[in-house]
């Protein structure tokens, strides 16, 4: 098996190299910094971002609804014949559940049913989120839309001058001969693109993240929850770090959202510009640490996020005496 592998790996690296010689590569990539409307519902489109009417349909959105449809039917076809000893997908389904519900027994085990349904929900929501970028269509299918009024829009992958100078007569050209590809004046705007390379669902979920942390600080501690931003009763030192925390709680809104959101951007150039250089196979690499950097963002999010719920529910200046504390503050490090 190994040697079939290898050989037809063999047989892909010759092949590319010798297309690449001759030129059959394309020129004409690019990859859009905002997510762009597939669809406005009731009006036109204004530019390539943006809708003149109506309401826009956006690809990332139009994969958002397609993940939450995927987990639905995984919750719905793993749950209807449950049985004591489980078998087939039900198995694999409570097999990925307590994993993560073990790990994360291990930051709060006393709070872990309470914070797990969200942090959960979360880590599987964009693990596939994530993934689904490096499907095969997802970004490279779409609509040929004129690029005339709108070229601030998109970052397109720089082309330098002496290699199109080099490449032989029509050769450059190859791909765009093809009859789905765009016309010279046009760019792609793709029917789907991965949800977590769009700044508004990373912020959402940023937002939904920090408001529960907020919200489980409040139901244990009370009114006592806002003496960890605002203690004026033991020094101007404690005062100061008291206005650190309230600020961090802001902060962590950015962080949030802005990590995800620039792992998976930053994955999507990559491969742009590994595709442009060449693009038979330089990409596979690049693809295995995308899939890589997809588990390890959701896992992130969905941990830091249980980290900050636990200790938000801390009193201030000790701990509650159950143990958590601890473990808590280390997974934060």
């Amino acid at each position: 098996m190994r040697n079939r592998i290898l050989t037809a790996t063999g047989i892909f690296l010759v092949l590319g190299v010798i297309l690449y010689i001759i030129g059959f590569r394309s020129t004409k990539l690019h990859i859009s910094v905002v997510a762009e409307p597939v669809i406005c519902l009731g009006g036109a489109r204004a530019t390539l971002e943006t809708c003149a009417s109506g309401f826009p349909i956006t690809n990332s959105l139009i994969v958002t609804v397609i993940v939450l449809v995927l987990l639905v039917l995984a919750i719905v076809f793993g749950t209807r014949n449950m049985q004591l000893v489980p078998r087939g997908f039900q198995n694999t389904l409570e097999a990925l559940v307590e994993v993560f519900y073990n790990f994360a027994q291990g930051i709060d085990r006393k709070n872990v049913t309470k914070f797990f349904p969200f942090c959960a929900s979360a880590f599987f929501f964009m693990l596939i989120a994530n993934i689904s970028g490096l499907i095969p269509g997802v970004g490279s299918i779409g609509a040929c839309v004129p690029t005339a009024e709108h070229k601030e829009a998109a970052i397109v992958a720089p082309v330098p001058d002496v290699a199109m100078a080099e490449e032989p007569a029509g050769a450059a050209d190859f791909f765009a001969a093809w009859p789905l590809a765009c016309e010279k004046g046009t760019t792609l705007v793709p029917y789907l693109r991965a949800p977590s390379a769009d700044l508004n669902m990373t912020l959402a979920w940023a937002l939904i993240s920090v408001g529960l942390i907020q919200y489980f600080g409040f139901q244990a501690l009370g009114a006592a929850y806002l003496t960890k931003f605002f203690n004026f009763r033991d020094g101007a030192m404690a005062t100061f770090v008291g206005l650190l925390e309230l600020i961090s709680e802001f902060v962590r809104i950015v962080a949030f959202a802005f990590r995800l959101f620039g792992n998976i951007f930053a994955g999507e150039v990559i491969l742009v510009v590994m595709a442009f250089l060449f693009p038979y196979l330089l990409p596979a690499p690049f693809y295995a640490f995308e899939l890589f950097v997809a588990f390890i963002q959701a896992l992130i999010f969905a941990v830091l996020s249980l980290v900050f719920m636990s200790l938000a529910t801390e009193a201030h200046g000790g701990h509650d005496g159950h143990g958590h504390g601890e473990s808590a503050a280390g997974a934060g490090h």
